[in-house]
């Protein structure tokens, strides 16, 4: 915390569990440049009208956090010091929404990333998560983008590019989920100790949690397990297009809903 911020952050270092082993011929790649990687995404698939800016309405405040503010007070900081997912206060509000870094190498709200997306049409719940089995390839930050330590993808950018990490996987995952009509969000935290991004997907008033990263081919939704059997999960945040939740308190939740949950704040896009 610096006193010399009008806003209160937290940086939170979103450390990326070793959930799959790295195949040898990607440790070999040579990192790639993200202003590169950002125009590249363009010309294969993404979508200039893709536009993250917006404005985040604080609940309780008048005044909105915008895009430019949270760029000019990341601006101040050191590489170091904005390389990873900051969390941000708000007049005496805490744990108001969050920010990262993406392809462009500006931090912009958690929620911009979901751009609406949708790969193609479907009408079987397990099909996103299928794809992103079988299409993109798990790998860490720091060895994709020249040795940054955490760059985000939009959904649109994370289906055309062949390798992520865990948020690409989910915000992709979530973002496909919501266009087919579900309760889908992004949650961030950490899974067996190390910081995680997955989703939650509620359908037919129940919890499910998707391991974006997983490569297992589930070709149903019936394999999909309920989020209060899940494991080694320790929820803080989640989001989706439009909102962002944290908890009243750190105690541990297997529950993605209910009282124990604040909406801090909504997204409001343009």
């Amino acid at each position: 915390m610096r006193s010399w911020l009008p806003i209160l952050l937290i940086a939170t270092a979103m450390v990326l569990p070793e959930l799959l082993v790295r195949a040898e011929r990607d440790v070999r790649e040579p990192p790639v440049d993200p202003e590169l990687h950002y125009q590249l995404s363009l010309e294969e698939g993404g979508d200039q009208r893709d536009s993250q800016r917006g404005q985040v309405r604080v609940t309780g405040s008048s005044q909105p956090i915008t895009e430019a503010l949270i760029q000019k007070m990341v601006a101040r900081r050191t590489e170091a010091e904005s390389a990873y997912v900051s969390i941000w206060n708000w007049q005496g509000f805490s744990n108001v929404t969050a920010s990262a870094r993406g392809l462009d190498s500006k931090h912009h709200f958690a929620n911009s990333y979901l751009v609406g997306f949708q790969p193609f049409e479907t009408d079987k719940l397990w099909v996103p998560l299928y794809s992103l089995a079988t299409r993109k390839q798990y790998q860490y930050d720091h060895l994709q983008y020249a040795g940054l330590s955490d760059i985000w993808q939009t959904s649109r950018q994370a289906y055309y590019q062949p390798r992520g990490d865990c948020e690409d996987h989910a915000i992709l995952l979530a973002d496909w989920l919501i266009n087919l009509g579900v309760d889908a969000r992004v949650a961030m935290g950490t899974h067996k100790g190390q910081g995680h991004a997955w989703v939650v997907a509620i359908v037919e008033d129940r919890e499910y949690l998707l391991e974006a990263t997983s490569k297992r081919r589930h070709a149903s939704w019936k394999a999909m397990p309920l989020a209060a059997l899940a494991e080694g999960y320790e929820v803080e945040f989640q989001f989706n297009r439009d909102f962002f939740w944290a908890k009243k308190s750190p105690a541990p939740t297997r529950r993605y809903r209910g009282d124990h949950w604040v909406r801090k704040s909504r997204f409001i896009r343009g």
